[in-house]
């Protein structure tokens, strides 16, 4: 079992060791195809410019031991990307508040980390899908 902890806001490239500036031009890419350098991704002066992640949000993702096992982050209110703790090796994405990984296994510990830490909406049908709690009656 995993756990998110240590949420931070991001709002500047020296916040940031070398592979998670790495991971920050990743998750960059990952949302809008763009090959871009982390200092223009948290450009918060320039609000117009579209390759800038607001809301960028980091969180360490830990064991029942407490040892880094992922570092997921979170942008633009319902995207984000989880990478290996450490890498760049990207292993999850958060697409429109749902989360996709070709690891059906790993899904499920992240999705169910998601619902226990309060990232995602009760009402959503992601937050359902991993806390097993039934759809809301019509």
């Amino acid at each position: 079992m995993v756990e998110f902890t240590n949420g931070r806001d991001i709002t500047s490239p020296a916040q940031l060791a070398p592979v998670q500036l790495e991971q920050l031009v990743l998750c960059g890419a990952a949302y809008d195809d763009e090959d871009l350098p982390a200092e223009r991704r948290l450009n918060q002066d320039a609000p117009d410019d579209e390759a800038v992640l607001y809301s960028c949000e980091l969180w360490d993702v830990v064991a029942a031991d407490g040892s880094p096992v992922y570092e997921a982050w979170f942008y633009q209110s319902d995207s984000g990307s989880v990478f290996l703790a450490g890498t760049t090796e990207m292993v999850a994405q958060i697409i429109q508040c749902g989360l996709e990984c070709e690891d059906a296994e790993r899904e499920g510990e992240l999705g169910a980390a998601l619902v226990r830490a309060g990232l995602l909406p009760p009402g959503d049908s992601e937050y359902r899908r991993f806390s097993g709690a039934a759809a809301p009656e019509a």
